[in-house]
C-alpha cells in the first residue's frame, strides 16, 4: 500500500513537533513527507528532518505543486481557512490545528468546503485524545454522574512580555483587515473551553444559547488576557469559563462536571480524572495517528472531526464580536486566584463578584437571528 503524501505547513514553533514527528513516519515508511512550507527559511536540523523534501516559503504554491493526500497546518489562526480550503481543493485530508477558524463565519466556509470535497479535518484540540476524555465521556453516558447540574472549569496561568510578542499576529483580535482573535478564551485556555462545552453534549448549529462575557487587558495588546464566560447550552446547562494569563501561582487548568450524583474534575493537560471514587490516570492518542488510522479504515473514529468544533467557535465568535477588553492595572489583580475559583463555583462573572478592577460592561452575544 502506497503510504499518502503528506505536506507541513507552519515548521517553526509549535509545527516543529509536527516536523520531527512526520520525519520519524517516512523513515519508517508509513508516509511520503512530500514538501514543507514556511516562509522562514530552515535551520540544519530541520533541513534534516525534511529528509530531502522541498521547502517552499509558500504554501499555496507547494500545495498546488505536490497535491498532497494529507497536510497538516500548523499556522496562525487568521491564515486557516484559506489554508485549510486550498488544501481540500487539492484533495487533502487535513489535521487543522486549533482554533480552526476565528469566527464562526470561518468554520462554516470550512464546513461548506468539505462537504463540497468529502474531505476528512482532524482539528488539533490535543486534549481531546486524552483517555480521561474518553472515560468522562463514558460516565456521562452511563448516569454515573446523574443529571449534569453544571459544567465550569478555570485557567490560571502566567505570560509575560516575550509571550504577547513572540509574533505579529500574537495578542491581536485584527490584522491586516483579517479576524484573528487571539486570547485567553481562544488560544491557550481553548481546550479549557471546548472541553466544557462538548462534554455538555448540545450539538449541530446554536449548540450555544447565550454568552455573558467579561473581557480584560493588563498589556498594551488588544485582545484579552483574563475573561470570565457564562455560557448556555442548547441543553440548557450553565457552562462557565473564568481565565487569566496574569496569575501570580499558576495551577493546572481544570474543567469540572458537577453532576446530581457526583462531581468529576478533568485535569486535562496531565490526562488526570477525579471523582468520589478516586483518581485515575490515562494515555493519551495522538491525534496524527488517530487521522491515518481513521483514513486506513472507518473502524478508527476520528477523535476531533471539524464539525465537533462548532459549540467552541460559536464562544470564540461571542469573543469576536465583544467591546474591546478593558483595560486593568495588573498590580490590581491581587484577589484574581480567588475570583476564578468563586466565577467558576457560582456561575457568577468577575464583574459580578464585587472586586473594584472588574468594571467590563454587560455584554452578551445570542446566535444570530435566535
Amino acid at each position: 500500500m502506497t503510504p499518502p503524501r503528506v505536506v507541513l505547513v507552519g515548521a517553526h514553533g509549535h509545527g516543529r513537533g509536527h516536523l520531527d514527528q512526520l520525519s520519524t513516519l517516512h523513515a519508517e515508511g508509513r508516509v511520503e513527507l512530500a514538501g514543507v512550507a514556511d516562509p522562514r527559511p530552515p535551520g540544519p536540523e530541520q533541513r534534516a528532518a525534511a529528509a530531502g523534501a522541498p521547502w517552499r516559503r509558500d504554501a499555496a504554491s507547494l500545495i498546488e505543486a505536490v497535491t498532497p493526500d494529507l497536510a497538516v497546518i500548523v499556522t496562525p489562526v487568521h491564515t486557516h481557512v484559506e489554508l485549510a480550503e486550498a488544501a481540500m481543493r487539492a484533495g487533502a485530508h487535513l489535521l487543522l490545528e486549533k482554533p480552526p477558524a476565528p469566527s464562526l463565519a470561518g468554520l462554516d466556509r470550512l464546513l461548506a468546503v468539505q462537504a463540497e470535497t468529502g474531505r476528512t479535518v482532524q482539528v488539533g484540540f490535543q486534549a481531546f485524545g486524552s483517555g480521561a476524555v474518553t472515560e468522562l465521556r463514558r460516565r456521562i453516558d452511563a448516569g454515573d454522574l446523574g443529571d449534569i447540574e453544571a459544567i465550569s472549569a478555570t485557567g490560571l496561568w502566567w505570560r509575560g512580555e516575550a509571550y504577547w510578542n513572540r509574533a505579529g499576529w500574537a495578542g491581536r483580535r485584527f490584522l491586516d483587515g483579517h479576524d484573528v482573535n487571539d486570547g485567553a478564551l481562544t488560544n491557550p485556555f481553548a481546550h479549557a473551553v471546548a472541553l466544557a462545552v462538548t462534554l455538555d453534549g448540545s450539538a449541530g448549529h446554536d449548540s450555544v444559547q447565550r454568552v455573558d462575557l467579561d473581557t480584560y487587558r493588563t498589556r498594551p495588546a488588544e485582545a484579552h488576557d483574563t475573561a470570565s464566560a457564562r455560557i448556555h447550552t442548547a441543553r440548557g446547562t450553565r457552562v462557565t469559563v473564568a481565565a487569566t494569563l496574569c496569575a501570580e501561582a499558576e495551577e493546572d487548568p481544570v474543567v469540572v462536571v458537577h453532576g446530581s450524583r457526583d462531581t468529576a474534575t478533568l485535569h486535562y493537560t496531565r490526562d488526570r480524572l477525579v471523582t468520589a471514587a478516586g483518581e485515575t490516570r490515562h494515555e493519551r492518542a495522538d491525534l496524527l495517528e488517530n487521522l491515518l488510522g481513521h483514513l486506513a479504515g472507518p473502524a478508527v473514529p476520528l477523535l476531533v472531526p471539524l464539525a465537533a468544533t462548532r459549540a467552541f467557535t460559536e464562544v470564540a465568535e461571542a469573543v469576536r464580536q465583544s467591546p474591546p477588553p478593558t483595560p486593568v492595572s495588573e498590580d490590581r489583580l491581587g484577589d484574581l486566584t480567588a475570583r476564578t475559583h468563586e466565577a467558576a463555583a457560582t456561575g457568577r462573572l468577575y464583574r459580578e463578584l464585587g472586586s473594584d478592577w472588574a468594571t467590563a460592561p454587560a455584554w452578551t452575544w445570542t446566535p444570530e437571528g435566535s
